[in-house]
Formats: structure tokens, sequence, C-alpha cells
């Protein structure tokens, strides 16, 4: 089975973010469309919940000096 790496997978999440179509990520990555659409998909289901996703915390305090 192979496997997507995990910058390239990054970097289709990201053009998927921005708008971008599948057959343009297709071309820009060289991946196959049946790949991105899958990606998509998953993109799609885990939305907003992905733990890898920091906003920041509210209150952050600057490092000492």
């Amino acid at each position: 089975m192979n496997v997507l790496k995990p910058h390239l997978q990054t970097t289709v999440f990201t053009l998927l973010a921005a708008g971008k179509s599948q057959r343009e990520i297709a071309r820009i990555t060289e991946i196959d469309r049946k790949t991105i659409r899958s990606l998509a998909r998953r993109f799609a289901s885990e939305g907003a919940n992905s733990p890898g996703v920091a906003t920041g915390p509210p209150g952050q305090i600057p490092p000492p000096r």
C-alpha cells in the first residue's frame, strides 16, 4: 500500500483550504486526482476539529527577558 508523504498531505490540505480545485492541485503537485479526491473527503470530514491546528492560548505570557 502506498502512502502519501506527510509534507505532500499538508500541501494538499493547504491548497484545499485556499479554495483551489482538485484538478488544479493535481497539476501543481503532480499527484493523481483520485488521491486528491480521497484527501479532500478526509479534509472535509475532519473540518475544524483537527488537533493539529493551533489557534494560540488566549492569555499567553511573554518570555522572561
